[in-house]
């Protein structure tokens, strides 16, 4: 039933049939109805006729007895049961209020008949002053007919004889209800007969008007599975514009199509020609489509898990872990460094891009090998650190030789004064060699950050502890503040390197602010990561100068070793995370360090 009421034919079907039943519904009741009464009518008709007659029979036959004979003597039983044959009709004859003679006096004694005259009759009699009464009587589920007329005698008026004669209808009841009935019968199978008839036209009108709709159903099926055109064409004016409108639109997906197979023929090449691992997955991490260089990286096919496939090969458990999580940072970009495989380390980058709208594909992961260009760039940066340090090397040297040769020319030529030159020029010499020593401490604490050990902390506390150094006794005119939430902040880092970066940030600011300002550090985090910031209220850094900013060895300050911030990103690097350095709005600058929770 379901089916068929969504179903714009069956729906037509069934309003017809129900527009065809109604009527026909009606049509048989009006004609059942007209016909039982009409054969009721005949019925009660012919009876008044048989009433009329017997009381005329019976008033003749009075008229020719003898005198002397009484009424009652003359008029009994089978005197009623030959009237009775002869009108077909019972009769029944009441003197005064009692039955006097009946043709069937079985009648009586059923009960089906009165033996009293009714008083309905007397009263259309004598009050109403009628000369026939109806009377309808029950003989159980079946109603009947009674005629009751006064039968006149001569010589006398009829109300004074005290005769009345009654026609009870029973037989003719049965009769009339047997006649109704095949008459019934014959209304209903002539009405079934139309109905049959229309129902069958109204069908074959609704499959005509359906058909070809229909028709262009299946034409757009076909649409849908490749074809160019519907291939039908309707007779109906609205139908046909409308099966041309779909052509044209069909017409139109087909060119479509072609565009989107070439351009996906081309974005598979570009694809399988990168020189990174593509993998494209789905929601449940399957693998939809893998390039040559994916299936030679990571080994894994399309149909495969991917998280399954890292999980097989202990050497790429770096790679699945990071799969693992959610994205981190603002480009999902992260560096993973694999087990040594043969003599050397791998170095790999990892991009996951989730994919809103786009099918079937989730989420899309590109790994690339880095590791020749990681080691191409370690000794492009290792030839301009040596360049560095030759050339602050060679800076202290300069007066230390020159020291030196002053000493020798002071003993060959003037010892006199040669206690006051020693003093003065191995100090100069000590000085030098003094800076010598920090800057090669500093140069081997940024080339060669320790291993971190991350271990379970409170990232607020760490912070506090290397604030509380400069708030308990902090530079002439320097304000040190700190901000963090209530309560600690649980992650889990390297305290010691986290701590010396913060120092080094430190110390950077309270140079800037040169005992004219604050030093601000807060630290703040969410569910993602931490932030530790360091702002200061000096003058800033020139718009200009910001993009060396990190470079190893460049400083705005005369006596910083330029690598304070450098020292700092490399820590936050370590740890996954970042490093942002800018001037502030309200005047000074100020330094982000950012640490992934995860």
């Amino acid at each position: 039933m379901r089916g068929a009421l969504r179903s714009y034919s069956k729906r037509l079907l069934i309003v017809y049939a129900a527009l065809l039943l109604v009527p026909s519904a009606v049509l048989y009741v009006f004609l059942s109805r007209t016909l039982e009464r009409r054969v009721q009518a005949e019925q009660e008709l012919a009876a008044r006729t048989a009433l009329h007659s017997v009381q005329r029979v019976l008033g003749e036959y009075v008229l020719t007895m003898e005198p002397g004979f009484g009424v009652g003597t003359a008029l009994d039983d089978p005197l009623l049961e030959l009237l009775s044959r002869v009108a077909q009709h019972e009769v029944n004859l009441y003197w005064g209020s009692e039955i006097y003679a009946s043709s069937k006096r079985d009648l009586f004694a059923a009960g089906l008949l009165p033996r009293r005259l009714p008083g309905e009759v007397w009263l259309a009699f004598d009050v109403e002053g009628d000369e026939l009464a109806r009377r309808t009587s029950r003989a159980g589920d079946a109603e009947y007919l009674e005629l009751y007329a006064p039968l006149e005698v001569p010589g006398q008026p009829a109300r004074d004889a005290g005769l009345v004669l009654s026609m009870p209808l029973l037989a003719q009841q049965e009769e009339a209800v047997a006649e109704a009935g095949r008459l019934r019968r014959r209304v209903l199978l002539g009405t079934a007969a139309l109905f049959l008839l229309l129902a069958a036209t109204s069908t074959r009108l609704a499959r005509r008007f359906t058909r070809p709709i229909e028709e262009i159903v299946a034409g757009t099926r076909r649409i849908a599975g490749g074809a160019a055109e519907l291939g039908f064409r309707p007779e109906e004016a609205e139908l046909e514009a409308l099966a041309e409108a779909i052509d044209r639109m069909a017409g139109r997906i087909a060119q479509a199509r072609e565009r989107l197979v070439g351009e996906k023929r081309l974005v598979e090449r570009i694809v399988e020609s990168v020189t990174a691992g593509v993998v494209a997955l789905d929601a449940g991490g399957r693998a939809l489509i893998v390039n040559r260089v994916a299936r030679e990286l990571l080994g894994v096919e399309p149909g495969q898990s991917l998280a399954e496939r890292l999980r097989e090969d202990a050497s790429l458990a770096p790679v699945a872990e990071l799969l693992a999580g959610p994205p981190s940072g603002p480009t999902g970009q992260v560096a993973v460094r694999l087990e040594p495989q043969g003599e050397r380390e791998r170095d790999w980058t990892v991009v996951r891009v989730p994919l809103a709208e786009a099918g079937d594909a989730a989420e899309l992961v590109v790994v690339e090998d880095v590791t020749g260009v990681v080691r191409a760039q370690r000794l492009e940066a290792w030839v301009a650190m040596a360049r560095i340090i030759a050339h602050e090397i060679k800076n202290p040297l300069t007066p230390i030789r020159l020291s030196a040769e002053h000493l020798r020319e002071a003993w060959l030529r003037d010892r006199e004064h040669f206690e006051q030159v020693f003093e003065r020029c191995t100090s100069n010499i000590l000085r030098q060699v003094e800076e010598l020593r920090d800057i090669a401490s500093e140069f081997s604490i940024y080339s060669r950050v320790p291993r971190i050990e991350r271990q379970e902390g409170d990232l607020v506390a760490t912070v506090r502890a290397v604030v509380d150094a400069y708030r308990t006794a902090p530079p002439p005119g320097v304000e040190v503040e700190f901000e963090s939430p209530p309560g600690s902040l649980i992650l889990r880092f390297d305290a010691k390197l986290i701590g010396r970066a913060v120092r080094n940030l430190l110390e950077n600011a309270v140079r800037a602010s040169a005992g004219r300002g604050r030093v601000e550090v807060r630290v703040e985090g969410d569910q993602a990561a931490a932030r530790v910031t360091v702002a200061d209220g000096g003058p800033g850094v020139a718009p200009e100068l910001l993009p060396r900013i990190l470079e190893p060895y460049f400083s705005t300050h005369s006596s910083g070793t330029g690598l304070g911030l450098p020292i700092a990103a490399r820590i936050a690097a370590e740890h996954g995370g970042s490093l942002v350095a800018r001037n502030r709005a309200i005047g000074g600058f100020e330094v982000i360090v950012t640490i992934p929770v995860r």
